[in-house]
């Protein structure tokens, strides 16, 4: 007699609290999807429901409050559900027919206040001063371990910005990713995710649908800054160049007000890096993984020429009662490099 071996079979679940009270048993029939989603930089973690409303109840004795918290966890319930942590409703909407409420939170931890614009001018400050003072007010922490040397900034002035816009553009011009997490303000090296180990191999047969691209436009050899001080007519200019270097591509020059030497370098190096790193583009669906987050660098095998190293931009988990779980990469390349 044959023996029939028999595996478990995966089984999506996740788990809901609403205002600190746990809600699926009330709620699961109605939800048509659960999307949580995570991004590199400034843009913050994300979660988004669905769902039917037939008999109103949410339009009516359950609609849901502005900054009401959230919070959520995911994965296989045979496997272990992961915490994707705390969130705030930030907007609702009602469409029909048929009656479907679209929720929509953001992390917990970012309030109305950091949203606000305001404007500031910070003297005589370097980059990680002026995070640690805006983190101060709300009684965060800075992690800037992978910010060296650190900026310095005679003035620098927040026109009508809020604190994260700011700080996302102080980042960008010295090539960093900033993200908040917790009560963390951080700052990364761009360079810190293209350097860091592969976490997964994704093959061709792991993932249900992908596209590729290529391009060689907006792609550069190299990036001039410079910048003529209208006071002491000196001309300020540095040059960071591609490593390794694209077959084809011309030098991008900017013009754009910056101190001294160090900030022209530092942010020829962040134009060349942001134009550079979407030289080769992905995106990839497969069955839910947990372990897929943004900033997470992963290695395609299967896919020819595309085989490659790819940091993860965007990573979307979709629970959804027509498809189960998948996860959506959003992926860019990881061989950039600057001198």
């Amino acid at each position: 007699m044959s023996t029939v071996l028999t595996y478990p079979v995966r089984a999506p679940g996740w788990t809901l609290t609403y205002k600190g009270a746990p809600i699926n048993p009330k709620i699961e029939s109605m939800v048509l999807s659960v999307i949580y989603e995570t991004h590199i930089g400034g843009a913050m973690p994300e979660l988004e429901f669905q769902i039917e409303d037939r008999d109103k109840r949410w339009q009516g004795p359950w609609f849901p409050q502005r900054g009401d918290l959230v919070a959520l966890a995911m994965g296989y319930k045979n496997e272990g559900i992961v915490s994707c942590g705390n969130f705030q409703v930030d907007e609702v909407e009602l469409a029909g027919p048929p009656n479907v409420i679209h929720l929509r939170c953001l992390a917990a931890y970012i309030t109305d206040a950091m949203r606000t614009a305001k404007s500031v001018s910070w003297e005589a400050n370097t980059l990680l001063e002026i995070a640690r003072q805006i983190a101060k007010g709300y009684g965060f922490t800075v992690i800037g371990d992978a910010v060296s040397p650190d900026v310095a900034f005679a003035i620098q002035t927040q026109n009508q910005e809020s604190d994260l816009e700011f700080l996302q553009r102080l980042a960008d011009s010295a090539n960093y990713e900033f993200t908040v997490r917790g009560n963390k303000i951080v700052f990364s090296s761009r360079l810190s995710f293209e350097q860091q180990r592969s976490a997964a191999i994704v093959r061709r047969g792991d993932v249900t649908r992908f596209s590729f691209k290529a391009k060689t436009r907006r792609i550069y050899k190299a990036a001039q800054v410079s910048y003529q001080d209208p006071k002491t007519k000196t001309l300020i200019s540095a040059t960071a160049t591609a490593n390794p270097a694209p077959a084809n591509g011309d030098t991008l020059k900017i013009v754009e007000r910056c101190e001294n030497g160090q900030q022209a370098k530092l942010k020829a190096a962040a134009y060349l890096h942001a134009h550079n790193m979407l030289e080769t583009t992905g995106e990839l669906t497969m069955p839910g993984t947990t372990a897929m987050t943004a900033g997470s660098k992963i290695t395609t095998s299967g896919f020819g020429a595309f085989d490659d190293n790819y940091v993860i931009q965007r990573a979307r988990h979709r629970l959804e009662r027509s498809s189960g779980y998948t996860t959506e990469l959003e992926l860019r390349s990881a061989n950039v490099g600057t001198d």
